[in-house]
């Protein structure tokens, strides 16, 4: 996972709730991997993306392909990330059941404003499915 997540936050209460996110809006470069995947070769040459850490590296983290979150039950994609080495829309933070996968790396401290916020906003929405364990097929 990169620095940052991918597009607009979505409509989804972990972007408000209980503190407004404000992202702060960049262009960058779409990753070559993005080209590999179905669509795209369609994308532009610059994606719009939002800062939510700040550490100098490209890489860290951990990531979900869109596919395995969408085919999965009870599951959310919260935000997509930038990922140098996925496909564009692959998941940077997402709930599955009781589990919060946020896919950034950094410490608190090296995380913007936009990405503090969302944090704990994601970990106010998560205790909402305490006791509540993943579903399976």
């Amino acid at each position: 996972m990169g620095e940052a997540a991918q597009g607009e936050p979505i409509q989804h209460e972990v972007f408000s709730t209980p503190f407004k996110v404000e992202a702060q809006f960049e262009m960058w470069p779409t990753p070559n991997s993005y080209r590999r995947y179905p669509g795209g070769k369609d994308l532009p040459a610059q994606l719009r993306v939002w800062r939510v850490q700040n550490t100098g590296q490209q890489m860290g983290g951990v990531v979900s392909s869109p596919d395995g979150m969408n085919n999965s039950p009870d599951t959310e994609i919260l935000a997509p990330g930038y990922n140098v080495g996925q496909q564009s829309g692959a998941v940077g933070v997402g709930r599955h059941g009781n589990f919060l996968q946020w896919g950034f790396s950094a410490p608190p401290s090296k995380m913007t404003d936009a990405g503090q916020k969302l944090f704990l906003n994601c970990i106010h929405y998560i205790r909402k499915f305490d006791g509540k364990p993943p579903q399976t097929r």
